[in-house]
């Protein structure tokens, strides 16, 4: 992981754009979408608190803040529609993409606040949480009542923007209650967002809904049993989305959260020194999982 970082950063664009040639060789787009997913709290971020590696941090900082500057606002506060190499938020259909831009763009902002003070850049921090609090009424104005919706958004309500909004912290505990009703009726996200809706469920104290959406979700790419592997899309074909490939990390989300939500298990410091363990069963009476971590198991 350390290597895959320095490689992101590394190949950064003299125009602060970051990309990702890394393993394809030849690719020269930028994702706007999971560049900031890369460089944020599910990125560099989670990498720190999983090992306590700072100087990595210390060396890739200067170009987190390099490609945080050429993000813009519109005139709501809202984080400005960036097309990148790729406009590309999700596969599948009915993807609110200004919302879930804003969503990562928040996400990655707070994680380089927490960069900034622990590298002892405070003046940075204070800029961030500046831009942050603007992202924040801007997304926020987009609520409905009901769910979150972009006003140039036409399509039907899009899943993964409601889960942006939770995970990301934009959404208050208040809009819960509606926003879990959203969750059971849209299914929209392939399984590389579905990820951060489960984990909504799971923020919002709705593991047994998780657990269901879960099985529901990936009932069917479970029932190929000639496979052990997990794909890119719901399944292999039409239904295979992009590259259909039959083996694609993105798509264990759910092995992710039964370790971190439902045996809940959880570093409180960098490098696991202090760490929590707070279950959420939902369902289930029996679970276990086991951490590896610098100080032992």
């Amino acid at each position: 992981m350390k290597k895959a970082i320095h490689e992101l950063t590394g190949w950064q664009k003299s125009d602060s754009v970051l990309f990702s040639p890394i393993p394809a060789g030849n690719y020269k787009d930028e994702l706007p979408a999971q560049m900031l997913a890369s460089i944020g709290e599910y990125g560099f971020w989670n990498y720190y608190m999983n090992t306590g590696d700072k100087q990595t941090l210390k060396d890739v900082y200067p170009h987190v803040k390099k490609y945080l500057g050429i993000w813009k606002l519109d005139k709501t506060g809202l984080t400005e529609y960036r097309a990148g190499g790729w406009s590309w938020g999700d596969w599948g259909s009915n993807i609110d993409i200004r919302l879930v831009l804003a969503g990562w763009h928040y996400i990655a902002l707070k994680s380089a606040a927490r960069m900034a003070e622990l590298l002892g850049y405070p003046e940075d921090a204070v800029k961030y949480r500046t831009i942050m609090k603007s992202v924040k009424q801007g997304y926020n104005k987009c609520w409905n009542g009901y769910a979150y919706r972009h006003p140039q958004y036409q399509k039907e309500t899009d899943d993964r923007a409601q889960a942006m909004a939770v995970v990301s912290g934009l959404a208050s505990a208040d809009k819960y209650p509606a926003l879990v009703k959203v969750l059971k009726k849209e299914c929209h996200a392939s399984p590389y967002m579905e990820k951060y809706v489960l984990e909504a469920l799971f923020q919002m104290n709705e593991p047994a809904f998780a657990l269901e959406r879960m099985k529901q979700r990936y009932a069917k790419m479970m029932d190929y049993p000639e496979y052990t592997t997990l794909f890119e899309g719901w399944g292999i074909g039409p239904d295979g989305f992009g590259g259909g490939t039959i083996n694609h990390a993105w798509s264990g989300g759910p092995l992710t959260l039964l370790s971190q939500k439902v045996c809940g298990i959880e570093p409180t410091s960098p490098g696991f020194r202090s760490f929590k363990v707070c279950p959420q069963m939902g369902t289930l009476t029996e679970a276990s999982a086991t951490v590896d971590t610098h100080f032992g198991k």
